[in-house]
């Protein structure tokens, strides 16, 4: 696979680029004058060939050939409404998330949440897993990141998540009966956006998912055994994945 890292505002011509992206290609990977690597835009979904003209740690010095639309983006539509979780769960998960196809992750705010994050220090957290998203994109081969948005309210997120109204929305609940597979083969058939909405935790109240209801959202059952609020992100997107890739 191919060298790669994220460049923003991409464009023909030479540039100096970001620590971050110098210190990954010519000290993580010691790159030198005249190797080559693909940039990549998470914003704009481009990229293109570029070439070292002075490696540096800190800012490394390149020319960047004629910018292209991204060959290796998401299939489908996959939204991910995630329950604030404590620790670096999230982060996990919003790796997971990326090298699975995800192309938005809005993390939401429920009632029994153990972390509670609000202010600047959820915006310093959005920002980080901004960040992570671009690391699992550059390692993952896609040019195009999940966006990450957060940390809103529940009901906010929900609605956030699903702006397309083709889309076909699931709440995963433990207490749910009817089974999430039926229902997502057939929405990824017609070709449908997916959102899926998982809770903390300690799972989501009646309320949450009564809300959800309301908004459009299925309560599905993954089946009979409790999974880890982290496990259930990375089992639902692994089957869309899987169905969705030829």
């Amino acid at each position: 696979m191919s060298v790669r890292a994220p460049v923003a505002k991409l464009a023909s011509g030479e540039r100096t680029l970001s620590a971050e992206s110098s210190q990954y290609l010519c000290r993580v990977l010691r790159l030198r004058e005249g190797e080559r690597f693909v940039a990549f835009d998470p914003e704009s979904r481009t990229e293109a060939e570029a070439t070292i003209l002075e490696a540096s740690a800190s800012a490394a010095r390149v020319t960047i050939g004629e910018c292209h639309a991204a060959s290796v983006v998401a299939a489908t539509p996959v939204a991910l409404v995630y329950g604030l979780a404590k620790g670096d769960k999230v982060d996990g998960v919003v790796r997971d998330a990326t090298e699975l196809g995800a192309t938005r992750i809005v993390i939401a705010r429920t009632t029994r949440a153990v972390a509670k994050l609000d202010g600047e220090r959820a915006g310093t957290k959005v920002d980080r897993w901004r960040r992570i998203a671009e690391q699992a994109a550059r390692q993952c081969g896609r040019a195009d990141p999940p966006f990450i948005d957060g940390v809103l309210g529940w009901r906010d997120a929900l609605t956030l998540a699903s702006d397309d109204e083709s889309a076909a929305k699931f709440c995963l609940w433990e207490n749910a009966t009817e089974p999430l597979a039926p229902l997502l083969r057939d929405a990824l058939s017609r070709g449908a956006p997916i959102v899926l909405a998982i809770g903390p935790e300690g799972g989501l109240t009646e309320a949450e998912v009564e809300e959800a209801r309301v908004l459009g959202y299925a309560p599905v059952s993954l089946g009979r055994f409790i999974l880890r609020t982290e496990t259930v992100a990375a089992a639902v997107l692994g089957a869309v994945r899987i169905l969705t890739v030829p």
